[in-house]
């Protein structure tokens, strides 16, 4: 009994242990607006075409590549229906494997168009989703493992875990404001029902996430946005979202410029994550118990991206670096591949930059 207990204690410590590392709940990215409808369902089929995409991330690569993330996507615009479809898969890598996330995205939406002159629309969006995810005990090191002598880890423990899945089903919505392809402004909600992702005994709910978006974007040759037609290939884009998780708080400020067949950006990431700190002994209460504080700390994070395009393809890089105080390394590479087939039906429907 006392055996059962001790391992059930290491379990519940090692899995605590490896979530106090990683204060978002969900994968992120460092410029949403090349992922597909990733901050919002009523972004799906913001485009004049059917569109793939790929993107791949690589965090913290000073720790041997132990986090990546692989997401690809379908989207396109049923404009006889004035509505849009996509698909999605994300592969999510934490700790060189000892957590995975899988998740298949199922995602519609609807556009409303609230004048007659084509200018101002309102796009409402649901995803419905599958996630699989799963811990691999095998891979974590326990206390028996490490040799005091000469400070090398043993490759064989006395502990014994069996590894464990979960699978659920979740779902998410969205909606957003459309003015001529100019101004897009949303707000969404992920993990609506709050469903129960944990592995040990007791619930661990995975907390909503909340979206604010805003995408604005200005033809340079012509005085439109680019949903008019015909436009040219030239073009100033900026954004900004807000996405607060739990304890986690992301500010995302970006803008670039497209000069044919050239793609410049620039962006800037504030996480802001609220911590919870135990007050020196010298804070002792009268009980004999330390004073419980609440601090928030902000990690800097600017990201610098180059993208090219050749009729449907276009192909991004996105470089990013923490310059904060407290440096841990923390840049990542990103690559994303979008194609597009264009549609060639004359009925416009509102579109966003990518």
């Amino acid at each position: 009994m006392m055996e059962r207990m001790k391992k059930r204690i290491l379990l519940i410590t090692a899995l605590t242990a490896f979530a106090a590392g990683v204060f978002a709940q969900d994968y992120t990215f460092s410029n949403h607006n090349i992922v597909p409808f990733s901050l919002n369902p009523a972004s799906t089929g913001t485009a004049y075409a059917v569109r793939f995409a790929a993107n791949y991330r690589m965090q913290w690569p000073m720790l041997d590549n132990a986090y990546h993330t692989l997401r690809v996507s379908y989207d396109q615009n049923v404009y006889k229906h004035m509505c849009s479809i996509g698909v999605a898969y994300t592969y999510d890598n934490m700790a060189h494997g000892v957590f995975q996330t899988n998740e298949l995205d199922a995602v519609y939406s609807h556009t409303i168009r609230l004048t007659r002159d084509l200018r101002h629309f309102l796009r409402l969006g649901v995803q419905a989703s599958l996630l699989s995810n799963r811990v691999n005990l095998d891979k974590l090191t326990f206390g028996d493992q490490y040799y005091a002598a000469n400070g090398t880890i043993l490759p064989t423990t006395v502990e014994s875990f069996d590894s464990d899945n979960r699978t659920f089903f979740d779902f998410s919505v969205g909606a957003s404001y459309v003015y001529e392809g100019r101004l897009n402004v949303g707000f969404a909600v992920f993990h609506v029902s709050r469903p129960d992702n944990g592995f040990v005994e007791g619930s661990q709910f995975l907390e909503r996430k909340y979206v604010a978006q805003v995408n604005f974007s200005q033809d340079l040759e012509l005085n439109r946005g680019l949903m008019s037609s015909p436009g040219s290939d030239n073009y100033f884009f900026a954004n900004a979202a807000y996405q607060n998780q739990d304890c986690f708080n992301q500010v995302m400020l970006g803008a670039g410029v497209c000069f044919q067949p050239m793609i410049f950006g620039v962006t800037w990431k504030t996480n802001i994550t609220k911590v919870f700190e135990t007050a020196s002994a010298e804070k002792e209460t009268e009980e004999g118990t330390a004073d419980t504080g609440v601090y928030f700390t902000a990690v800097n994070i600017p990201s610098l991206m180059v993208g090219a395009y050749y009729k449907g393809l276009q192909v991004y890089y996105i470089f990013d670096f923490n310059i904060s105080a407290k440096k841990n390394g923390s840049w990542s590479n990103e690559l994303s591949l979008i194609y597009t087939l264009p549609n060639k039906k004359k009925d416009l429907c509102p579109v966003t930059y990518w």
